[in-house]
């Protein structure tokens, strides 16, 4: 198999699509070039997605309030910075002299190693695009409908009549290796801040 680096991605809502590194110098952010991509098929003709894949991003899900469509490429070096700077945060070795925590914090559960948030802006049509969600024009998820908050609080009330380890159906499909964790396998299929961002 070989690994595929497509321009773009879109799964239900989400469009993405990721591309070479930002060009960057000393006070300059040059645009990045948007590249021709030609879908790979397979002789039968349909689109042959053999290979490695990875969603992961720094671009949100929603889009910020006030924010347009698509990011500046000033915006891009800001965001791309502070995740090059965390992943180097991140990779610093623990000090084996530092005091145990406070009675009752937090040791936390994961350290960087099984962290894979991304570190780059999805780029679509070498547009540096704000948000994953596209529809709406605002980049907003809308509130549900009557028949969605219904359907959610007739699941609930369902769940409640279960203790919460009565039966493995009771615990989430990520836990059970059914599916990953959040939403990453879709639909949609959102990056989440972990390690199941990569298909194959």
């Amino acid at each position: 198999m070989s690994v595929r680096y497509p321009a773009s991605f879109l799964v239900v809502l989400v469009t993405m699509a990721f591309s070479g590194l930002c060009s960057r110098s000393a006070g300059q952010v040059a645009p990045r070039e948007a590249k021709q991509w030609v879908m790979p098929r397979t002789p039968d003709g349909h689109p042959d997605l053999q290979g490695n894949w990875t969603n992961k991003t720094i671009t949100p899900f929603e889009r910020a309030e006030g924010q347009g469509p698509v990011f500046s490429w000033d915006q891009v070096a800001t965001l791309e910075g502070r995740a090059d700077a965390r992943v180097q945060r991140g990779a610093q070795a623990s000090d084996p002299s530092r005091p145990p925590p406070r009675a009752g914090r937090s040791t936390g559960g994961y350290n960087n190693v099984y962290i894979d948030r991304g570190d780059r802006v999805a780029i679509v049509h070498g547009e540096p695009r704000s948000s994953l969600l596209t529809h709406p024009s605002d980049g907003r998820r809308p509130p549900f409908t009557q028949t969605g908050e219904q359907r959610i609080a007739d699941y609930r009330a369902f769940r409640r009549q279960f203790g919460t380890y009565d039966n493995p159906e009771n615990r989430p499909l990520g836990e059970r290796c059914i599916m990953s964790f959040g939403s990453s396998a879709g639909p949609p299929m959102i990056p989440n801040s972990f390690y199941n961002n990569n298909y194959t």
